[in-house]
């Protein structure tokens, strides 16, 4: 989980530019669209449908049927009809398919309300639009009573209204026969006050039943499943609706940044590139012995660079000098190491790294042979100013056994190398260039002879490295060739931001399947600052001299000359038995 959450902030440190330019365009286009746009209110009428409201006891079948009605009516109030009748009632300064797009109509779930919602420029004139189509609804809905039916309940009204009066007199004249009978004095008032208490009764009762006839007959005709009434008028609203144009910025930014945000996962999805030295270790399983970072001009010449003899006190050169220790540990316990470096594709920084390498490892005292191995496209006497007349492809087309004396002693061997020997100006280091570019330089470079040449390299007592800068090993066959022949550990240079992955690890299997050791990984041309390159993140020249020393200069080369003067070696000779001679 932590390493994840450091791969997501180092994709963020890389790409938080883009994300929070997009947040910031974004948020400005967002900004400028809404100011340019007129505020706009909104108002809302509601309907019920049904009259099982008003019914103290309603029906589960009439409820149902309310709110099955109400999804209805939500369509009917977009109908042109409806919307034609509102603007032409009235006179709204809109056309009815522009009344349709400020309309929003929608239901209460799981209710028989009906909602009305009009959006519009001008708030007085939203409040009319939507109690008119709350209206024109209702008007145009089957719900209505016809003139008939009004006329039924206005007359039983009215009845209703009289007898109520003639019952309210009735019971009064009621409670008055009960007094006087009470207090009448003899039977014969009693007699007759009892019969008009009876025949009262019979009128309050007769009464009582019209009543409650006529009642019954208006509520039959109020009450109906399909009846719409406006349970509450739209209102002029107050305040401007929807978000101020602050708040669309902040939300145009942050879906600006989200957007850019899935861009940038999706590109380091599909990127199939290797980008730091974690990346490296987790592809190949190999150890990454050195991160060197970007340095120099594009069109830089090769002597330029050369930094580790240009600048020696720089951050790049002590990257070289921390791969050169790494490597050199990483050997165990080989007495001399020979190293073949490679990479899987060309331009990735293979020749540079090795001719870098090479001058630090001699710069710490050992005596380092140099060898361009790169028979097809030779760089490393451009590094160091040589000639390239002759080299390694000399030594491999001479015959060894040409001149052989009575003792076995060869005469050409050492001739041989001494004149393909080039001397540089970086002390305990020399060079043997490539030569001439030959037809075949894998079979060569696989052949015995170089396995001979490689074994004098080796055990000269005047070597303690060779290097071999050999072609990319998965253009040409070159390097596996030249690994396998002179039994050399390879390190594989990768270009940061260059190399695929796949790339790699075809380089690596390549090299397993010829069970040739992989000594590690170096990293080449990371960004500084980029993902783990942080190796001097924090006062990476704080041991460095403010004005460095650069020994291609006359007086830093002399200098250095004087401190540490280049030993004359002469090339050994092999004994009669092939074993090099140690004088």
């Amino acid at each position: 989980m932590e390493i994840e959450l450091v791969r997501y902030i180092r994709v963020f440190r890389k790409w938080g530019w883009l994300i929070l330019l997009a947040a910031f365009l974004a948020g400005s286009v967002s900004y400028l669209t809404r100011s340019g746009q007129p505020s706009s209110y909104q108002a809302q009428a509601m309907v019920s449908i049904g009259g099982f409201i008003e019914s103290p006891n309603p029906s589960s079948s009439e409820i149902r049927t309310g709110v099955e009605l109400a999804q209805t009516y939500a369509v009917l109030a977009r109908t042109y009809d409806v919307l034609e009748a509102a603007v032409e009632a009235q006179n709204f300064p809109v056309t009815p398919e522009e009344l349709g797009r400020l309309l929003t109509v929608e239901t209460v779930s799981n209710t028989s309300l009906l909602i009305i919602r009009v959006t519009y420029t001008d708030r007085i004139l939203v409040a009319d639009m939507a109690n008119e189509i709350a209206r024109q609804i209702i008007a145009n809905s089957p719900s209505n009573l016809t003139p008939e039916q009004l006329n039924q309940i206005a007359l039983a009204n009215a009845e209703i209204a009289r007898l109520n009066t003639t019952l309210q007199t009735s019971r009064e004249q009621l409670d008055a026969l009960d007094v006087a009978l009470a207090e009448a004095p003899s039977q014969a008032d009693i007699d007759r006050l009892t019969n008009q208490r009876n025949t009262l009764l019979q009128q309050i009762n007769l009464a009582s039943s019209t009543l409650a006839q006529f009642t019954e007959t208006v509520a039959s005709l109020q009450q109906r499943s399909n009846s719409l009434d406006i349970v509450e008028q739209a209102r002029i609203p107050t305040s401007p609706s929807g978000s101020s144009p602050l708040n669309v910025a902040l939300l145009g930014a942050i879906v600006g940044a989200m957007l850019a945000g899935g861009v940038v996962l999706l590109v380091e999805y599909l990127d199939d590139r290797v980008h730091s030295a974690e990346e490296a270790t987790r592809t190949l399983a190999l150890p990454v012995l050195g991160s060197i970072p970007r340095f120099g001009k594009h069109k830089a010449t090769y002597t330029d660079r050369l930094i580790t003899m240009q600048d020696p006190s720089s951050s790049v050169a002590e990257r070289y000098r921390a791969l050169r220790t790494n490597l050199l540990f990483s050997s165990g316990e080989r007495v001399k190491p020979i190293y073949v470096i490679t990479s899987p594709g060309p331009e990735e920084g293979k020749s540079v790294t090795t001719a870098n390498l090479a001058v630090v490892m001699a710069a710490a005292g050992l005596r380092v042979l140099l060898v361009d191995a790169d028979l097809r496209r030779p760089r490393v006497h451009e590094f160091f100013g040589l000639k390239n007349e002759v080299g390694l492809s000399t030594l491999l087309f001479a015959d060894p056994l040409d001149n052989v004396t009575a003792d076995g002693k060869s005469l050409n061997l050492a001739a041989n190398l001494r004149q393909c020997l080039q001397e540089t100006h970086v002390p305990r280091l020399r060079v043997i260039t490539s030569g001439f570019s030959p037809a075949n330089p894998a079979e060569i470079l696989g052949s015995a002879l170089m396995q001979r040449w490689a074994k004098v390299f080796t055990t000269a007592s005047n070597v303690d490295v060779v290097m071999f800068d050999s072609p990319p090993c998965l253009v040409v066959s070159d390097s596996s060739a030249l690994a396998a022949t002179v039994n050399a550990s390879v390190v594989l240079v990768l270009d940061a931001g260059k190399t695929r992955r796949n790339a790699a690890i075809r380089a690596r299997q390549q090299f397993s399947n010829l069970k040739i050791e992989l000594q590690g990984v170096v990293i080449n041309n990371v960004k500084p600052g980029d993902r783990d390159d942080s190796y001097y993140g924090y006062g990476g020249y704080y041991y460095y001299q403010d004005t460095p020393v650069r020994p291609n200069g006359e007086r830093g080369l002399r200098r250095l000359l004087s401190r540490d003067s280049h030993p004359h070696v002469e090339p050994v000779e092999p004994r009669p038995d092939g074993q090099p001679r140690r004088d």
